[in-house]
Order: structure tokens, then sequence, then C-alpha cells
């Protein structure tokens, strides 16, 4: 086996750029080994088919939206009633899907790129990708054939793009999470592309937002100011299952009000895993997509993965083998909702035996990034590490 694995030295310049740019939480305490000095070398032909399998998966997800609509398959998806008529105004206005992120396994050594899921509605891991492994490239650009990196350009492209499409809009561009730090820094990212692109740009807490009846507002002093674009780092079945009054009034003001969501509520029907099992039979002869089906009969006999229909942070999944013995499972707080079984991946394996899962963001739909997250179990979690990468 040939090591794709190469040594970044740790320059001081380095470090000092990601805490001078606001992400030390990134490099420090807790966090100090989630970005390894390292990175992955791909050869520049493996790049374009991560790129290639992002961009066709996506047109697999544009193409089934119809058909779900036609189907009314709302209730296998989990998704309310009460959310479908905002989800379907959302599609039929194209409001943007501004970003989100592919999962793939393989993609070197001549593993096949398999999609493992989408990540369409709150995708995360920005700083790092659009920011980090830039910086950690520098020091070495001189060695290597660049980046597959264009995301903060890209998201500056198209916002700049949505800004202009709405000319009768003031550009008043609201950012808002449920407070963790982890979000707030990834805001910064879209803050920074939004501004950009010539928004006007603030943030604030979910539970900070007044949510008029008219309009969306954050006071500030005496005054209070409007938002006609707004990106929620919020999940969509968080909204929807949680917050359903939330949901009344962003369907009021979305469909009534001209209010511009981004992720917009169509994504939630990307964002669901049951839908990969209706893609795969729609597609089955493509060669990125698993078997993947709602009951685990049909991949009797061979390894398999148990996924929640809802589910993030590697939560909720069991690694199953052929005999039907279970090699590995997490715990979480998805086991409420349904489960898809999904044939089980090669991945690529370093020399220490640590698994690499490769990220492609897209944003519009068009392939932006590609990133790397690495563990040393089967299922890559929360505490995994971001490994950058470079173009041999």
């Amino acid at each position: 086996m040939v090591d794709r694995i190469i040594e970044l030295t740790k320059h001081a310049n380095v470090i000092n750029t990601i805490r001078e740019n606001g992400y030390a939480w990134f490099v420090e305490g807790e966090n100090d080994d989630y970005i390894p000095m390292e990175a992955v070398r791909l050869a520049k032909h493996e790049g374009t088919a991560l790129m290639e399998a992002a961009a066709t998966c996506y047109g697999f997800y544009k193409e089934i939206f119809d058909a779900v609509v036609v189907g009314n398959l709302w209730s296998k998806l989990e998704i309310p009633e009460a959310a479908v008529p905002l989800i379907k105004y959302s599609w039929e206005q194209k409001h943007p899907h501004l970003l989100g992120r592919f999962d793939f396994a393989g993609g070197l050594d001549d593993i096949p790129i398999k999609m493992i899921e989408f990540n369409a509605d709150t995708c995360t891991q920005l700083p790092e990708a659009a920011y980090i492994q830039q910086w950690l490239y520098k020091p070495i650009r001189m060695k290597y054939q660049g980046q597959a990196n264009y995301l903060a350009a890209d998201l500056e492209r198209a916002l700049n793009n949505l800004r202009v499409s709405k000319p009768e809009l003031e550009p008043t561009f609201l950012l808002t999470s449920l407070g963790y730090i982890e979000d707030k820094l990834n805001l910064e990212v879209i803050k920074t592309a939004a501004e950009k692109a010539g928004f006007q740009v603030a943030y604030a807490d979910l539970e900070d937002v007044i949510f008029d009846e008219d309009a969306v507002l954050l006071q500030e002093g005496d005054e209070y100011i409007q938002y006609n674009f707004m990106y929620k780092l919020v999940p969509w079945e968080f909204i929807i299952y949680e917050e359903p009054e939330l949901l009344e009034i962003l369907t009021n003001l979305v469909m009534n009000h001209n209010l511009i969501v981004l992720n917009p509520a169509h994504s939630i029907v990307f964002q669901s895993k049951n839908l990969m099992s209706i893609i795969y039979k729609m597609h089955q002869d493509s060669p990125y997509l698993l078997r993947t089906h709602d009951n685990p009969n049909p991949l009797k006999n061979i390894p398999m993965v148990e996924k929640v229909n809802f589910g993030r942070l590697g939560e909720n999944i069991k690694i199953i083998d052929k005999k039907g013995n279970i090699l590995e499972e997490t715990d979480g707080d998805w086991g409420h909702f349904s489960r898809i079984y999904q044939e089980y991946a090669t991945m690529f394996e370093d020399l220490h035996d640590e698994i690499y899962q490769a990220g492609v963001y897209v944003v519009e739909g068009r392939p932006s990034c590609i990133a790397f997250r690495r563990q040393d179990s089967l299922i890559i979690g929360d505490d995994s590490e971001f490994v950058a990468h470079v173009l041999d």
C-alpha cells in the first residue's frame, strides 16, 4: 500500500493565521488535535472523479423531487403535512439551495466512489473546508498542484446572484443558529461571503430573533431592523417537529411577505435519508449508489449499515456484518425516526488503519470543494478529525 498521507510542517504562521482570523477554537483546548498537520494526497483525476460524482448525485436529488410531489411521499419521508405548502412553494419559486455536502466512501486507490449520504440542510465544517485547509496548504504550495477548493468564492458568487435577482428587496441578511460556538464560527463563512456579495449582515441567536406577522426583525436600541434574507443553521426537522409555531410563521413570511430562507424548506426533502431508497430504485445502475432499502431483507447475507431518517453527527448507526452481527453502533437522540438499510461501502484506510470519508460541498448544486474526515472506527462521528487535501 502506498501511503497517501503527507506530513505538513507545523508552521507557526499557519496556526497564527487560524487564530488571527478568529478560528482558534478549532486548534486549541479540547480541539487541539482536531486538525492534524497532515493532508490527503489526491491525484488530479481522483479529485475530478469526486466532483463528477457529486454533480451526478445532485442531479438524482433534483430529479426525484417531482416524484415525491406526484407520489405524495411525504409520510414516507416523515415530513408532516403542515410543512408541505412551504416546501412546495420554495421549490416552485426556485429559492436557491445554497449549500450542501455529499459524503462519499472510496475515491482513493481505485476504491469505488459510493454516496453515503447528502447533508443538504445544515452542513458544517465550513471554516475548515473553505479556509483552514487552504492555510495549511500555503507553505507547500510550490510542491503540489493546488486544491479542489472554490467554496468561499462560489458562496460569494451565489449570494451575489441572489441579491441581484431580488432588486425589490433591501439586501438585509440575518444569520441565526441555536447559539453553539461551532455554529457561530460556521456562520462566519456565510457572513463573509454575504458581505462581499453586497448584503448588510447581522447575526442573532434564534431566541433573539423577532418573527413578526409580516417581517423578521432584530431590535437595535429603540429601532427594529427588518431582514429580508435569512440563513439558518437550525435544521428544518427541528423547526417542523419542535417549533411548529415557528413553522407556521415562516410559512406565512415566505409565502406572503417575500422572506427568503436559506437553505429553503425543500432542502428537508433532500435531507431525508429515506429518499435514498427511492433514488436507488430509480438509478440502480449508477456506479455511485449503494443498495439502499427501507427494510433489511434485500440486504440479507451482505454487510450493511442501519441509519435513521433524520440522524446526525454519526449517531444512531449500526454496522452489521453478513451474518447479522453488530460490529459497531452508536447511541443518539434520533432513534425515534424510521430506519433505512444501506449496503456497507469500502472505505480508504491509511497505514494506521484509520478510515477516510470524502466530503464534496456543492453550492447551488455545483461541486465546489473537497475535504476529508478521518476516524479510527467504522463510524465517522462528531469526534472525527478534519484532514486537508492536496492535488498531486
